[in-house]
């Protein structure tokens, strides 16, 4: 049935014919075929006339040229031909014109029924191509909207252009054997024809054969403000496959893909320059000291696959904990960034190997100050032995290992490599007591009050005051990171990277955090830190430690609510520990670690 069909209705068509019956003469009978259909008849035996017979007049009746039905018109013998032929005119006319007004009433509401689902699809096409800003993710929307219509397209792909070499690479296809057509297609002499046509076109005669089994393609450039970015190919396995429909159609979802793309090119590169920012932070960080070169760079590897380790878990206490690509990307830059507010942190500070390090070493001025000692103790041996004195020598030589004992000691404690007991702090003290002359006679302590605060350090070779600037870095990075206006995606950078110096039982710094006021980001930060500081083989204080050593100092810091112990069993049992070393430690640094001394055995 055609479209017209609903164009006349049998009751209304019937009531036409009734009303013109009164107005022919006696014994007249009229029918209307339409659509190839008997639609209404009226008088005597209206229903069987038929054209041809005899007496029976036909008007045809036309609606663009061509003839949709007709008017069949019995008058009775001897009726004048002009008057059947006038009567005749008269119905098809009034029938024309309800034919013509119909078909303009909906000829208008197709053309508005179309603009609406033009509207809807641009509308709809709107939300799933800014739905990613990923050149990928948008190629794919754009094609799911042809890919949905099999029955009539059996290939797409998108191909975007390189803005440096101008060579176009594939982000998205489909249909059967998509790569190879692909690769046919840019090998053919079509590709340079599509590539250079500014307004796309359509080929529906294609040689079989020439482009594997297509016969029809359909393409249309990717262009924005005149930025040629990529092409869309459509083809189709069969002669004629696209009409100027399918074009309009296709250019309406290609400009809003054109745009969608773009933005998500500017933000794909807005994103690599930030990163690229980050890294040159980091590499800043790390460069402030030769003794934590590279920590920034090691310790967002360590916090990624710990991370990774923790969003596979089926089981256990990570199994509800996902990572995103976006939070994934925050808890890389978070840990590139962890040690940021190091930037305003003293060089003599981070970089204090020994306790009595400072702008200047200061042992160095102790021991010239030993050797005037040394100087002074052996005048004194010859003034004695120039008086007489018997025992010169001997007084002389006690001198000299007392001098040496005490200077041994003090360079014993200024290491910070062991513990400072009360004894060697009295001892320190005694020898503090002690003066040496200039050459002027003046008259100075051995030790200045400061060093000999130094020195009695109990552990590590910072002293408390000192120990709270290394400590401030932490609040130091959560101030600088927090006066960046991340994205909303990278919104906790500052609480991932500020958390890393925290404890679980709400002993660490700057804030005191617990456990539950920790996230999970921030506490896997805190492991990757300790871990690599421990392993790391350049520290000013000490050397890289073997792995049994970490892992052993971890686990007590786990037994003593430092680290979070879930993320340490994982760290040790998926085996994130082992993977790191063997990338990045020496081979005397490795060494045996019996995991079942740190994790329980599994449950049967």
């Amino acid at each position: 049935m055609s479209k017209t069909a609903r164009y006349l209705k049998a009751p209304w068509a019937r009531q036409q014919l009734e009303l013109l019956l009164p107005l022919l003469p006696a014994g007249a009978a009229a029918t209307l075929w339409y659509d190839n259909k008997q639609l209404a008849a009226t008088g005597a035996d209206g229903a069987d006339l038929y054209e041809g017979a005899p007496a029976v007049h036909r008007f045809p009746l036309v609606l663009e040229s061509r003839e949709l039905g007709q008017v069949l018109l019995r008058l009775p013998p001897g009726t004048d031909p002009a008057t059947a032929s006038a009567w005749g005119d008269f119905l098809v006319h009034s029938l024309q014109g309800v034919l013509e007004a119909q078909h303009a009433r909906y000829s208008i509401a197709q053309e508005t029924l179309e603009s609406y689902r033009e509207m809807a699809l641009l509308q709809r096409a709107v939300g799933e191509l800014n739905q990613s800003l990923k050149p990928a993710s948008v190629a794919a929307s754009l094609l799911k909207e042809f890919a949905d219509r099999k029955d009539n397209i059996n290939f797409g792909a998108v191909f975007l252009r390189d803005t440096e070499d101008g060579h176009y690479s594939v982000i998205g296809s489909f249909g059967h054997q998509a790569e190879d057509v692909c690769a046919a297609l840019q090998a053919s002499h079509l590709f340079a024809v599509m590539t250079g046509h500014p307004h796309g076109d359509i080929i529906n005669d294609l040689a079989a054969g020439e482009i594997a089994a297509l016969r029809s393609l359909m393409w249309i450039p990717l262009s924005v403000h005149g930025e040629h970015l990529g092409l869309l190919v459509l083809a189709a396995d069969r002669l004629e496959g696209f009409a100027a429909a399918d074009m309009k159609r296709a250019q309406t979802l290609v400009s809003v893909a054109a745009s969608a793309l773009r933005n998500a090119q500017l933000y794909a590169a807005e994103k690599v320059m930030f990163q690229a920012f980050v890294r040159v932070i980091s590499t800043a960080i790390d460069a402030k000291s030769p003794y934590t070169a590279g920590h920034c760079r090691r310790v967002p590897e360590i916090a990624l696959m710990l991370a990774d380790k923790a969003h596979q878990a089926e089981h256990g206490p990570f199994a509800n904990f996902t990572l995103d690509e976006d939070e994934r990307n925050a808890l890389e830059i978070a840990a590139m960034l962890h040690d940021c507010g190091k930037v305003v942190t003293p060089e003599w500070v981070v970089d204090k190997s020994t306790k009595l390090d400072s702008i200047g070493n200061r042992l160095d001025l102790i021991a010239m100050r030993f050797e005037v000692l040394y100087r002074d103790a052996l005048i004194e041996r010859y003034r004695a032995t120039a008086a007489g004195q018997a025992d010169a020598e001997t007084a002389y030589q006690q001198c000299l290992r007392q001098l040496e004992a005490d200077y041994a000691l003090l360079k014993k404690c200024n290491s910070g490599g062991e513990f400072v007991s009360p004894e060697h702090v009295e001892r320190i003290q005694n020898i503090a007591k002690a003066h040496w002359c200039n050459t002027q006679g003046e008259t100075f302590p051995l030790l200045e009050a400061s060093e000999v605060y130094n020195l009695c350090v109990q552990r590590g070779t910072l002293n408390p005051e000192e120990r709270k600037i290394i400590e401030d870095h932490a609040i130091h990075t959560i101030r600088m990171l927090s006066q960046i206006p991340f994205p909303r995606a990278l919104r906790n950078v500052p609480e991932y990277a500020g958390g890393h110096h925290e404890r679980i039982d709400g002993r660490g710094y700057p804030y005191g955090l617990t456990r539950d006021q920790l996230s999970i980001p921030a506490r896997i930060i805190a492991i990757a830190d300790i871990f690599e500081a421990l392993t790391a083989p350049d520290r000013p204080y000490r050397k890289g430690g073997t792995l049994s050593w970490a892992i052993d100092i971890m686990h007590r810091m786990k037994q003593e609510g430092h680290i979070d112990g879930e993320l340490f069993d994982l760290f040790l049992a998926e085996g994130v520990y082992h993977t790191y070393t063997e990338k990045h430690l020496p081979a005397e640094q490795i060494d045996q670690v019996d995991l079942s001394r740190y994790l329980d055995p599994a449950p049967h």
